[in-house]
């Protein structure tokens, strides 16, 4: 079951890596995870970007308008790892209702979605497994438990006060893992 579980993510992953090529980079920032940041709006999650390359190669990542600053970006990092940890507890259990207290109304409204549920259905590896995604519960189901339960913190990219995308790097490539919004003193999980 672990293995099944690691080729679903290792696959939906590459679906990701191979969706997002056509999409611009966007921008982020040294520090762990301000690391939500959306690629033109695809529809699969989680997202990928592209970070530039410097003039030796490397990899440089893009500047942000908002940066927060040193003890404001060390304690919202401390206070998105334990979020994440928590997450990863929560989907790995597959408690889909405690799931659903740390999601946004925009991000529960977006996929629960007829569309972006039929959109989600077409990927491969739902379709190799005849899998049709119906519900929000059926996503929770086939998709974040299987890409979410392990995932790491490893940057984090404000857009603002507020607004951050968190960010884990897979072979050295930045991947969106969550975009978050502090609602009423609680980070939650939404879409920019």
């Amino acid at each position: 079951m672990k293995r099944l579980l690691l080729v679903f993510f290792v696959i939906n992953v590459i679906i990701v890596i191979s969706a997002c090529k056509t999409t611009p980079a966007p921008q982020i920032q040294t520090e762990q995870q301000d690391v939500m940041v959306k690629p033109a709006e695809p529809k699969t999650e989680p997202k990928t970007i592209t970070p530039e390359k410097t003039d030796s190669g490397e990899q440089k990542a893009e500047k942000s308008d908002f940066i927060l600053d040193e003890v404001t970006y060390k304690q919202t990092k401390e206070d998105l790892e334990k979020l994440i940890s928590d997450l990863n507890s929560i989907i790995a259990a597959k408690d889909y209702d405690t799931w659903l207290t740390y999601l946004t109304r925009k991000y529960f409204e977006y996929y629960s979605d007829p569309v972006v549920l039929k959109e989600q259905s077409e990927s491969p590896l739902l379709k190799k497994y005849n899998i049709v995604l119906r519900s929000l519960k059926d996503y929770f189901n086939y998709v974040v438990v299987g890409s979410r339960k392990n995932v790491r913190l490893d940057e984090i990219k404000a857009i603002d006060k507020n607004h951050i995308k968190a960010y884990m790097y897979i072979d050295d490539t930045p991947v969106i893992i969550y975009e978050l919004v502090k609602e009423n003193g609680d980070w939650k999980i939404t879409r920019f």
